[in-house]
């Protein structure tokens, strides 16, 4: 079930899509609500940029005004811690900041905070410039060292950690795609045999149990159907083989009674014909249902095709009432001993039926022209007639072969149009060939039957 592998992948494939996007996104999201944040944190405003320039502007003895506005803008404050630990000089510093420091409070506060206050501090001359920032601007970290080998394996942890992920990923996704098949997959196939007229039967366990079981019970009522139209079709077709032998009897009896009346002898004639042809339709409808039910024994052996064609063309032939119709066969070289296995009977009655097919429906006349041409392991017989052909809409209808049912009863077609072609159909099928009908190069109907030589499998 290729399409339903597909169908799983392509939602699984749109699900990692989505996540892929989802981190995107939040990438961009995180870059938007932070980027101010950065910015002022690591740019001109950063901590390591006003050392920078606070040193510049300044020495022992005081800052510069400008610098002194600077700080004062951004709410920060600076002191100049002398040698001995006096404030040597401060700006803008707030009251509670001490005006002298030990060495232990150097060392602590260089790491950390001057009363709540997040300090950074900077060597200066003999003495250290402190720049103080508003207690909720910057959270400082204490034990502020790493193990140098964990800062070198770093980057590649990382690396490998994003590489595991999507390893992880696409395992998740191969695991789910196997299961989500296995377990839709047989149902899947169930319809499609189903929406096929193949009996289906499914193991009713597991998570989807219910729908394979609806499966099965689908499947038992198509079967019940099946033996029952064709029980039906059966008993009809011999309730009427009695009296419609008794009815061809007697208007034979009267057609040929040199006593009867002109007039009536013409019409004994044609409800013999008329007789006649019911039979063949009934023997075609029994044909069909014991071909639909796979009831009609099919009998292997080997064919040459060219031997059958030919057969069914001089019956079809002699059959022949008039000269407003004629055939002519065509077999090439490749193709003469064509041979495949199948069943002799079938294929005779199939190639009678599309032969008879177009001189039924064709009344006024027509040419038929079967040729048989060899493609590699593959056999074409084509039958193309010139008379009225068919519409398109005609044609796709009796390609699909699901629509043959509904064209039984066509009137524009006709029931024995319908029914030859659905027996040819069906043929097709036992013997795994195929069946196309298109219009031919003269506008007539043309049918192409392809069949794989060799052995093909047989219902």
């Amino acid at each position: 079930m290729k399409s339903l592998r597909s169908f799983i992948a392509k939602n699984l494939a749109a699900f990692t899509a989505f996540i892929v996007c989802l981190f995107a996104v939040n990438a961009i999201l995180f870059a938007l609500v932070f980027s101010d944040t950065v910015s002022n944190g690591f740019g001109d405003s950063s901590p390591s940029s006003m050392l920078d320039k606070a040193e510049a502007a300044s020495d022992s003895s005081g800052m510069l005004l400008v610098m002194q506005e600077r700080l004062s803008d951004q709410e920060i404050w600076a002191i100049y811690i002398a040698e001995g630990g006096d404030v040597a000089w401060s700006v803008g510093a707030p009251a509670n900041v001490p005006d002298h420091y030990s060495l232990q409070d150097v060392a602590t506060f260089s790491k950390g905070y001057i009363a709540d206050y997040p300090v950074f501090t900077r060597s200066m001359g003999e003495g250290l410039l402190v720049l103080g920032y508003p207690p909720d601007s910057y959270a400082k970290i204490v034990g502020n060292y790493y193990p140098v080998r964990a800062v070198r394996m770093l980057p590649g942890f990382i690396a490998a950690l994003v590489a595991l992920d999507v390893l992880c990923l696409f395992a998740a996704f191969w695991y789910s795609k196997r299961r989500i098949a296995s377990k839709v997959q047989p149902i899947a196939e169930a319809v499609e045999s189903l929406g096929r007229g193949s009996a289906v039967s499914l193991d009713a366990s597991g998570e989807l149990a219910d729908l394979a079981e609806s499966a099965n019970r689908a499947s038992d009522l198509l079967r019940r159907q099946e033996e029952a139209r064709a029980n039906w079709i059966a008993g009809v077709s011999h309730d009427i083989r009695t009296p419609l032998s008794l009815i061809t009897v007697y208007a034979d009896q009267i057609a040929t009674d040199d006593r009867a009346d002109e007039g009536v002898v013409k019409k004994a004639a044609r409800i013999g014909a008329q007789s006649l042809r019911i039979g063949n339709l009934v023997n075609d409808l029994n044909l069909v249902s014991q071909l639909d039910c796979q009831n009609q024994p099919i009998r292997t052996e080997s064919i040459r095709l060219s031997r059958i064609v030919r057969s069914s063309v001089a019956e079809a032939m002699n059959a022949m009432k008039d000269d407003a119709h004629t055939i002519d066969m065509e077999v090439e070289a490749e193709a003469e001993d064509a041979v495949i296995v199948g069943d002799e009977r079938l294929l005779c009655r199939a190639f009678a039926n599309i032969l008879n097919n177009s001189i039924v429906h064709n009344p006024a006349g027509c040419t038929i022209h079967v040729t048989e041409r060899r493609c590699g392991d593959r056999v074409h017989i084509s039958f193309e007639d010139d008379g009225v052909g068919a519409s398109e809409s005609k044609m796709r209808e009796l390609n699909d072969g699901q629509h043959y049912p509904s064209r039984m009863a066509d009137n524009e077609l006709g029931s024995r149009h319908g029914l030859g072609l659905l027996i040819v159909s069906r043929a097709m099928e036992a013997h795994g060939a195929s069946m196309e009908i298109a219009s031919s190069e003269t506008g007539g109907f043309k049918v192409l039957l392809t069949f794989p030589c060799g052995t093909p499998s047989l219902r």
